[in-house]
């Protein structure tokens, strides 16, 4: 009786070990097992982040500061450009001016012409009239019938229109020059005549102020250019900084995180809210430690559980017990596998500080 009670006591026990073993086999197989990493402020890795982080501040800075320095040469390159224009346009008005006086003198000067032939005319056949009448005073005072005094004052007379005659010669040449040149002024500006020193003088600083404009255009599109390198340039580093705020690393150097490394061949139940076990030796006797609070995007190249380098990314870990983050292994069994508890052990929530 009583070897029969001992092998059924053995059997039963032997049943009972094979089973469990064979649970804990399934759950070894089906569970994925973490790398946890314990991120203080102090830590190597952090420090180095946060020396990446303030690098990629100051880049970001001197780009910002780029970009407005090159802002500011468009806008004072585009007030130059206006300004040239300005004076671009101010020749051709100068030239229309030059055209109208050139105009009305011309017409002046035929007008003040025709009155000197005019007036030329008329001292003309005076002066002939009052060379007669000195003949005939001439031949009057020979014969006695007038005084020498009356001769001398038609010779006074004589002589003034001979002055006034002189004035209008010298008039009308200084009237004819005005003419010439208001008319090679007209033909000058209308392209029919030999070109004015006025003009030529124009033609060269408008091809001045047209090179200038082409200089810059061609630099303003070469802002317009750097500009947008340097916009790209600053949203790549906005994003670069954004994506590293959201790493742990960065996190960590204001606080303590526990936090883990997920293979990619591990990764399958690690979700946000996914139990945390540590077992002893990696396999037995697992007790829920917490769960998985975040599982953070991007991906890092680490040591796997097993020491080898693995590619994976990070997970954010809310352990209940802060001295499992030392485990050189955790586990990850998700919450509609089984042996799962409902809830965890009774205990607070320890916070990372």
């Amino acid at each position: 009786m009583g070897t029969r009670l001992f092998a059924f006591t053995a059997l039963g026990a032997l049943v009972a070990c094979t089973g469990y073993v064979g649970q804990q086999g399934y759950l070894a197989a089906t569970d994925s097992f973490i790398a946890p990493i314990i991120l203080s402020p102090d830590n190597d890795q952090v420090l180095a982040s946060k020396l990446h982080a303030s690098q990629l501040a100051v880049e970001r800075a001197r780009t910002a500061t780029e970009i407005e320095a090159v802002e500011e040469a468009l806008a004072a390159g585009q007030k130059a450009i206006e300004r040239l224009k300005g004076l671009q346009r101010t020749p051709a008005s100068s030239l229309a001016w030059t055209s109208a006086v050139s105009t009305r003198q011309f017409a002046a000067s035929v007008r003040e012409r025709k009155m000197l032939q005019d007036q030329h005319a008329l001292l003309a056949d005076m002066a002939e009239k009052q060379s007669r009448l000195v003949e005939d005073r001439q031949t009057n005072l020979e014969a006695g019938l007038i005084s020498k005094t009356e001769l001398t004052k038609e010779l006074q007379t004589q002589n003034q229109l001979h002055l006034a005659m002189l004035e209008n010669e010298r008039t009308r040449l200084q009237t004819n020059l005005q003419v010439d040149h208001a008319m090679l002024t007209r033909q000058s500006i209308s392209g029919e005549g030999p070109m004015m020193p006025e003009v030529m003088v124009r033609e060269e600083q408008m091809v001045r102020i047209e090179l200038e404009i082409m200089k810059l255009e061609s630099e303003q599109r070469s802002k317009r250019h750097e500009k947008k390198l340097l916009s790209e340039k600053l949203a790549t580093l906005d994003e670069v900084e954004s994506q590293l705020k959201t790493r742990p690393i960065f996190r960590a150097a204001e606080k303590s995180m526990d936090v883990a490394f997920v293979p990619y061949t591990q990764s399958a139940g690690v979700t946000p809210g996914a139990t945390v076990f540590e077992c002893v030796w990696g396999a037995f006797h697992c007790k829920p430690v917490g769960e998985v609070s975040e599982l953070v995007p991007g991906e890092v190249i680490l040591p796997d559980p097993w020491g080898n380098q693995a590619r994976g990314q990070y997970a954010v870990l809310d352990l209940t017990r802060r001295d499992a983050a030392k485990s050189k292994t955790l586990r990850i069994r998700a919450n509609d596998s089984p042996s799962v508890p409902s809830r965890y052990e009774p205990g607070e929530r320890v916070s990372a500080k």
